[in-house]
């Protein structure tokens, strides 16, 4: 990405940033809070050897016929359809619309020639529901705490895209999964694409920042 970044003309035409979906899947567990996580394999074309959530891009069954997904004509429910159909593919983990509670939603950044419009939803696990590595994308999946799994990351036992570490470090202040869909109800959530700038100090990742609330 660094590299592209060097090499990226401000005129440059962006790659079209396809839809997707994530789920990231919560439960408690031992009094803690834990969330459900893929390790992608090293040859995967989109984020090799990283860990991420549940997930994938749009497909037209999810848009209910056969024609191409075009990026402004989604329809409505497309989006909650394929977080559910990914996550059903993936992890066996079988989902409605209603246990689907938006959280994020980023836009891969415009050097990177693979983009995605993803959002990211929390889902509590249905009751008596279990989860198993199943997509084949993965060298394995497992559930941990996202503190955990965030000091992994910090001492580079697995490496997260920014998305997957924002949403870790919001997790990491929540106790249980009622919390978290606490938060999620009414949240209001804003779009991030990040940049990359070079800076005295190396190139680094700039984000919007929020909309200050008006008194």
């Amino acid at each position: 990405m660094l590299e592209r970044a060097a090499h990226w003309a401000q005129d440059a035409v962006p790659s079209v940033a396809l839809p997707a979906a994530s789920v990231v899947l919560l439960r408690d567990s031992e009094n803690r809070l834990q969330t459900y996580l893929l390790h992608r394999h090293a040859q995967m074309p989109f984020a090799p050897s990283t860990v991420v959530f549940p997930g994938g891009r749009v497909d037209p069954v999810d848009s209910g016929g056969p024609e191409p997904i075009r990026p402004n004509s989604i329809q409505p429910n497309t989006i909650e359809r394929c977080a559910i159909r990914e996550t059903a593919e993936e992890t066996g983990v079988v989902l409605t619309e209603s246990d689907l509670h938006p959280w994020a939603h980023w836009i891969t950044p415009e050097m990177e020639p693979r983009r995605y419009d993803t959002w990211f939803f929390v889902a509590a696990m249905p009751e008596g529901a279990q989860a198993a590595d199943i997509s084949g994308e993965t060298d394995h999946a497992e559930w941990l705490a996202p503190g955990e799994a965030l000091a992994a990351e910090r001492s580079g036992v697995i490496r997260l895209l920014p998305p997957t570490l924002s949403i870790l470090i919001e997790l990491a202040d929540l106790g249980c999964v009622t919390e978290v869909i606490s938060h999620a109800t009414g949240r209001h959530i804003e779009t991030v694409l990040p940049r990359l700038v070079e800076t005295p100090q190396g190139w680094q990742f700039r984000y919007p920042q929020p909309r200050a609330s008006s008194s």
